[in-house]
């Protein structure tokens, strides 16, 4: 099947997310749960034409020849992660968040929770591993934008509202998991935990070049919630929920 390129035109399908990397572009496809790597070349070739294509960080040595431009964008189409310019997909203010500094969240709790925060910790896990089995990515970000949306509060966003919670998580988690080996798992546990409460972090997806990487997290204004600043700045957020 042909693809026809409408150059002034095209834009990222709403389902993707996008972001600037050592190496190039790195695509995010929410609907089917994949990840694209577009070269430094290429992805300066494309940017100008492809509304909501990364900005180049640093100016490729040789932009890609019009040939393999062309080709890149039939393949992108193809694939379905462009269509026809449209309204803007899903804020995740990406870019705000890779520039933030970023801080260690609270520390580990003394003594063990209640059997309510228990309850509250095993419910949220099996929500999430749920989602995680049966629903896409899209899916699951749509439904937390919705509740935000639903239940956004000034006091809603506040670390200190959430450090009570935090700290039964944290106690509670190593019985189940570890957050470095399920951290897609332990973040939505997370934020589905602290929902409960009315309480409303950010859930975020961060990718590396050299070599390619992924990670999630949670994170409150500029603090991480449940991994280290350490391992977390190695990572450049491509999605903000």
């Amino acid at each position: 099947m042909s693809h026809a390129i409408h150059r002034d035109r095209l834009s990222l399908a709403p389902h993707v997310r996008a972001c600037d990397c050592e190496s190039g572009v790195v695509l995010l496809d929410l609907k089917h749960g994949r990840y694209l790597g577009v070269s430094n070349a290429v992805s300066t070739s494309l940017f100008g034409h492809i509304e909501g294509w990364p900005a180049p960080s640093e100016p490729a040595e040789a932009a890609a020849a019009q040939d393999t431009q062309r080709a890149a964008l039939q393949s992108l189409v193809a694939q379905g992660l462009l269509t026809e310019a449209q309204v803007a997909p899903m804020s995740t203010n990406a870019l705000e968040m890779a520039g933030a500094s970023i801080h260690e969240g609270p520390p580990a709790a003394s003594g063990f929770p209640s059997m309510r925060r228990s309850l509250q910790f095993a419910s949220s896990v099996a929500l999430a591993g749920w989602c995680l089995r049966f629903c896409s990515l899209q899916t699951i970000a749509r439904s937390i934008t919705a509740h935000r949306e639903r239940l956004c509060t000034p006091g809603s966003e506040s670390l200190e509202a959430m450090r009570p919670a935090l700290l039964a998580y944290e106690t509670l988690r190593p019985f189940v998991f570890t957050a470095r080996e399920k951290c897609l798992l332990d973040s939505l546990a997370l934020v589905m935990f602290l929902a409960k409460d009315g309480l409303l972090p950010r859930w975020v997806i961060g990718v590396r070049t050299g070599p390619f990487g992924a990670h999630s997290w949670v994170q409150c204004g500029t603090t991480v919630l449940n991994d280290q600043h350490e391992y977390v700045r190695q990572f450049r957020p491509i999605l903000v929920v």
